[in-house]
């Protein structure tokens, strides 16, 4: 047996278990297993035991996360400047908000755009 996160995974598997499905069921799990990265059996696997796989993040996500810690980063040192010398270089301030707030708009037009079909 070996942990994978909080769920012990059996991997001396020599049991079969066959079981029909309608043609909805089957492409149901066959588009969820694969939105989170899974074939169809780790997929059913991982619900039996009790984990709900979650889907795979959007292709852009890693670099709109890295963009908005950029962002947060700047403001950051912005406001640590206006601190210790009580001026803040408003221009740089109002770019970083603006971008930040560009940058949120697109996550949520790729969050709200993707599709959670049933």
């Amino acid at each position: 047996m070996r942990q994978k996160g909080d769920v012990y995974i059996d991997i001396s598997r020599t049991k079969k278990l066959s079981l029909r499905l309608s043609e909805k069921e089957y492409k149901r799990i066959e588009r969820q297993a694969k939105s989170c990265g899974l074939t169809k059996s780790a997929y059913v696997r991982q619900l039996i035991v009790g984990y709900e796989p979650k889907e795979s993040p959007p292709a852009d996500y890693f670099a709109m996360t890295r963009e908005l810690k950029e962002i947060g980063n700047n403001l950051n040192q912005i406001v640590f400047v206006a601190n210790a010398t009580g001026l803040i270089d408003e221009a740089a301030y109002y770019e970083n908000v603006i971008r930040l707030r560009d940058s949120l708009r697109r996550i949520e037009q790729t969050v709200t755009c993707t599709s959670y079909d049933s």
